[in-house]
């Protein structure tokens, strides 16, 4: 009988320094997740107006004016949409808490064997009280529409932290690159100035091309529900617009109320909804997300969904829209390192596993 033979495991202390290190940064960056989200979104406004401050530089329009320009523009914009928009979807919001008891009865009556199916399983007690709570949230999101707008006005110090940080990195060519390098040892510069520029351009495109998307699909849906649920339309085109930032999910999201609300009124009604979200999801699928997006983030659809899983339980609706672009920019990272260790083994003689998309040709 062969004798028992021991395996020895030795980890270096540099190899547990390395993984002490990696855990500290890690809390480090979750304890300070809310500055980082703040800089985020400036660095996402900055790659979004950029491309406009560099015309009016073309023009001699100073940068630091060009932004100035564009932030009143913007502020006179919001103005506009507060003054024109948020009194007729207060008013529909408000119509749709006061009739919502009375949907699901107008769904019962339009299918009458789904009305006696809910009876005999007890379902439309259950059902009833569900409304209820929902009634309830609505009346509150109508008159709390106000007090939402309030608030974020409340909220200025962020308001303003975003507004500086923005106008920063748009005025100063390459801020971003001077900050990581600033961060880094003087070997990584150059890396560091190349990766920060595809960051801002892949952040850039897919900053521009959701909410290119989201106001087509916003428009698409309020033309068509103009003549379906009139009473409904600007709601349902503003959630529709919105929901169209979630990956994959939001048109879905976005159609459920819609379809929901024609069916309360009649099943041709319903129908006719649920047609309008099948025709512009085709559309948006095989003609507007292929002219606009142009794979700008080119992630696989799998590391989206948990990526936006991770986002959500970490910090809610923000952190779900937020989700691609932050895994979006690490992607670039991971192709770089692995593009890296590939040429590494290379040198070496090995014959790598994997590529960097590209054949290998002897």
């Amino acid at each position: 009988m062969a004798e028992n033979q021991s395996i020895n495991i030795s980890v270096s202390t540099g190899t547990i320094l390395k993984i002490v290190g990696i855990f500290l940064v890690l809390a480090f960056v979750y304890l300070i997740r809310d500055i980082l989200i703040t800089v985020f979104v400036a660095l996402i406004f900055a790659t979004l107006i950029e491309p406009v401050v560099n015309k009016l530089e073309a023009k001699k329009v100073p940068r630091g004016v060009g932004v100035i320009i564009i932030y009143i523009i913007l502020i006179l914009f919001l103005v506009f949409v507060v003054r024109m928009l948020i009194p007729p979807i207060v008013e529909q919001v408000g119509l749709l808490a006061v009739n919502f008891p009375n949907f699901w009865n107008r769904i019962m009556e339009n299918f009458e064997s789904l009305r006696q199916y809910s009876e005999q399983q007890g379902f439309l007690d259950n059902i009833q009280r569900s409304l209820t709570g929902i009634q309830s949230n609505l009346s509150k999101a109508a008159t709390g529409v106000y007090a939402f707008i309030v608030s974020i006005f409340r909220n200025l110090v962020n308001f303003l932290v975003v507004l500086v940080v923005t106008f920063y990195l748009v005025v100063q060519k390459g801020a971003l690159s001077k900050v990581l390098k600033a961060l880094a040892p003087s070997k990584y510069h150059l890396y560091l100035e190349d990766l920060s520029l595809r960051i801002q351009q892949k952040i850039g495109g897919w900053a521009r091309g959701q909410l290119l998307l989201g106001l087509i699909i916003g428009v698409f849906s309020f033309v068509g529900l103009i003549f379906i649920l009139p009473k409904y339309a600007l709601v349902l085109a503003i959630v529709a617009g919105i929901t169209e930032m979630i990956p994959y999910l939001g048109p879905l999201i976005g159609a459920i109320p819609a379809v929901f609300l024609g069916f309360t009124v009649s099943f041709g009604h319903g129908l006719a909804v649920l047609i309008l979200y099948v025709v512009i999801q085709q559309l948006e699928n095989n003609v507007i997300v292929p002219q606009v997006m142009k794979k700008q983030v080119g992630l696989n659809p799998v590391v989206i969904i948990i990526s936006m899983l991770i986002g959500a339980r970490l910090m809610g609706i923000i952190g779900i829209i937020l989700a691609v672009p932050v895994v979006s920019a690490l992607s670039l990272i991971v192709k770089d390192f692995t593009a890296k260790s590939q040429i590494s083994k290379i040198k070496d003689g090995e014959n790598p596993s994997y590529s960097d998309g590209r054949e290998n040709t002897v």
